[in-house]
C-alpha cells in the first residue's frame, strides 16, 4: 500500500470518527440517540397558525381549481358575511358563474366587485369577459380598455382587446393589443387566469391567421422558440402564407433561428432557400 493511499484511509476513519461529535456540538443541533429536537430548533419549524377565515379562503380555492363552482359560491358567500364589501370574494363569485354559463349573475357580482374597490381592474375585466361570451365585442371593448386605463400593467386585459379586436376583424388594433401584452408578461397566453384575471381562450375563426399573427408578436420580441411552436401551428392549421415570413420585416429578429428555420425552409421554393449549393457544382 503506496503512502498516498494509507493516508486517504488514516483520514476516512478519523472523520467517521469525529463526525458525529462535531454534528452534536452545533447549536440546535438533533440529539441522535434521544431523539429528541432541541428548543432552538423546535421553535423555528413551528407551522403557522391559520384563522378560521384562512382556513375558508384556501378551501374555497381549491373547490374552484377543482371546478367545483357551486361549492366555491358557497364558501365564498359565507366569507362575505362577515365582510360583505370584498372585493375579491366578489369577483370570485362571478368568475364561478361566468364559468358555469350564468352570465346574468356573473355580471351582477363583477359589477359589485368593480363599485366595492374602483381600483380593482380584475372585476372590470371579468365583466368584459361576459359580453364577449355573449358576443358583444363592443361592449366587451369598452370594459376591457376601463380594466387597462386602472391597471396599464395588467397583460390579461390587453390580451382580451387583442381577442376582442380579433373578433371583429380589426387585425391592427388585435396584433398592438398582443403586443403590449407580451411585452408586459411573454407568458401572458400560456395562463387562463392569473389573480382573478380572466384571459379568453383562443376559440377564433381562422386559427391558421390568429397563430402566424401570434408568431409575428413573438418574432418582434426575440422570442424565437415561441415563434417557432405558433409558425407551425400555423402551418398545421393550413394557413398558406406561413411561408411569407421568411420576408415579412416582423420576423426579421429571429428569421435565421434554427427553430424557426426549421419551419420555414421546407416551405420554401428550391431556389429561394438560403445558403443553397448551386446545381452542378
Amino acid at each position: 500500500m503506496n503512502a498516498k493511499l494509507r493516508t486517504a484511509m488514516i483520514f476516512i476513519l478519523l472523520w467517521s470518527f469525529a463526525a458525529p461529535r462535531l454534528r452534536a456540538q452545533q447549536p440546535g443541533s438533533n440529539d441522535a440517540s434521544s431523539g429528541k429536537v432541541s428548543p432552538e430548533k423546535s421553535s423555528s419549524i413551528q407551522s403557522p397558525v391559520l384563522s378560521e377565515r384562512d382556513v375558508e379562503e384556501q378551501r374555497a380555492r381549491i373547490l374552484m381549481a377543482e371546478k367545483r363552482y357551486d361549492a366555491g359560491i358557497q364558501v365564498y358567500q359565507g366569507l362575505l358575511k362577515s365582510d360583505p364589501k370584498n372585493a375579491i370574494y366578489l369577483n370570485m363569485i362571478g368568475i364561478a358563474y361566468l364559468n358555469m354559463s350564468n352570465f346574468n349573475e356573473a355580471k351582477k357580482f363583477f359589477a359589485r366587485s368593480a363599485k366595492a374597490d374602483k381600483k380593482y381592474s380584475s372585476a372590470v375585466n371579468n365583466l368584459g369577459m361576459v359580453y364577449y361570451e355573449q358576443k358583444d365585442y363592443r361592449h366587451a371593448i369598452r370594459q376591457y380598455k376601463k380594466a387597462a386605463l386602472i391597471d396599464p400593467n395588467q397583460a390579461g386585459s390587453h390580451a382580451n382587446l387583442g381577442f376582442a379586436y380579433y373578433k371583429m376583424k380589426k387585425y391592427p388594433e388585435s396584433a398592438a393589443e398582443f403586443h403590449k401584452a407580451l411585452e408586459i408578461d411573454p407568458h401572458s397566453l400560456d395562463r387562463n387566469e392569473r389573480v382573478g384575471t380572466m384571459v379568453q381562450d383562443r376559440s377564433v375563426e381562422n386559427h391558421g391567421m390568429f397563430f402566424y399573427m401570434m408568431a409575428r408578436e413573438y418574432a418582434r420580441m426575440g422570442d424565437a422558440a415561441h415563434c417557432a411552436d405558433y409558425l407551425r401551428k400555423s402551418f398545421d392549421e393550413g394557413y398558406k402564407d406561413v411561408v411569407k415570413a421568411q420576408t415579412d420585416p416582423g420576423f426579421k429578429k429571429v428569421v435565421n433561428d434554427p427553430a424557426v428555420q426549421a419551419i420555414l425552409l421546407p416551405l420554401l421554393p428550391a431556389q429561394t432557400k438560403p445558403n443553397q449549393t448551386p446545381p452542378g457544382t
